[in-house]
């Protein structure tokens, strides 16, 4: 018959174990912790036993864990509950519990895992996903929606606009003699005045509205619910009072304007396609008779 370890003997390769072993009583404070403590809370053992787990618990989730300790002091089981701990070199620490109440010993008894790395992992990985996210629906130069997000909030907008029976807006821009200063000047130029263009249009826009570049010095600006005859006018002759503003570029001042063409869903057309083509020609038009000019 074999000799059965005696739990002294266990206790003395319990330093093995890369999760610390936890025991808590009801007034909350630390009983008994096993050496793995070190490397989850930056403390060692008896810097732990004998002071209450709010000593260590970060002050933002004492709330919960006082809420989920008293289940577990009601016999409740515990696993996966999440909370932070406050290492000894003020890290923040991202513990994974386990835990149960013992009637035998009247005590609460843990294991605590250190997730903190899975954590960050985590936290990067969905910063990755969100700029990727980010890359495939904005314009690189400018930051404004591209095409793509552009035409979405569009069909989103129509579909609101036709369960409230309102109308919607479409303003389609062209900056005037781009190709000139691009070409006289370098791309380099014509890239901040890209950029400055999009940054005027956006401070000229409401707050409901929305813009983006969708090629070139083309820009197209959604005008959300129109509640008056003259609003989609309104916003498209303040882009252009805001673009016809002293622009700094690397090589000196120029003055720069914008044609604009303006369609109104759905008298100018149901589909995004539609709007886009007689905005378009009316943006010619406005180009066709000098530029810096509105026309519908």
């Amino acid at each position: 018959m074999i000799k059965q370890t005696a739990f002294a003997d266990i206790a003395d390769y319990m330093d093995l174990l890369l999760d610390a072993i936890c025991v808590v009583d009801k007034s909350n404070t630390f009983r008994y912790v096993s050496p793995g403590a070190k490397r989850v809370f930056g403390y060692s053992p008896h810097e732990m036993v004998g002071r209450s787990m709010f000593d260590f618990v970060h002050p933002d989730d004492e709330n919960t864990t006082g809420q989920v300790a008293e289940k577990v002091n009601t016999g409740d089981e515990i696993l996966h509950f999440e909370n932070r701990y406050i290492r000894k070199d003020g890290s923040t620490a991202h513990i994974l519990w386990s835990a149960r109440w013992s009637d035998r010993d009247q005590m609460r008894v843990g294991v605590a895992r250190d997730v903190t790395k899975q954590k960050q992992l985590e936290a990067e990985r969905e910063e990755l996903i969100k700029r990727l996210e980010q890359m495939a629906l904005t314009d690189a130069l400018t930051g404004l929606p591209n095409r793509v997000l552009f035409y979405d909030r569009v069909k989103t907008a129509t579909a609101r606009a036709q369960r409230d029976g309102v109308e919607i807006g479409l303003l389609y821009l062209d900056l005037d003699h781009f190709k000139h200063i691009n070409d006289t000047y370098g791309h380099a130029t014509g890239d901040s005045l890209l950029k400055a263009a999009g940054e005027r249009i956006l401070g000229a826009i409401r707050a409901t509205d929305s813009a983006a570049r969708i090629g070139g010095d083309e820009f197209v600006v959604l005008v959300d619910a129109i509640d008056t005859p003259n609003a989609l006018s309104a916003v498209a002759e303040k882009i252009c009072h805001a673009m016809s503003k002293p622009l700094k570029l690397p090589h000196g001042e120029e003055h720069i304007t914008a044609s604009i063409g303006t369609a109104r869903w759905p008298e100018n057309g149901s589909t995004i396609e539609e709007l886009l083509q007689y905005a378009d020609h009316a943006m010619y038009r406005a180009k066709r008779s000098g530029g810096n000019r509105v026309a519908t």
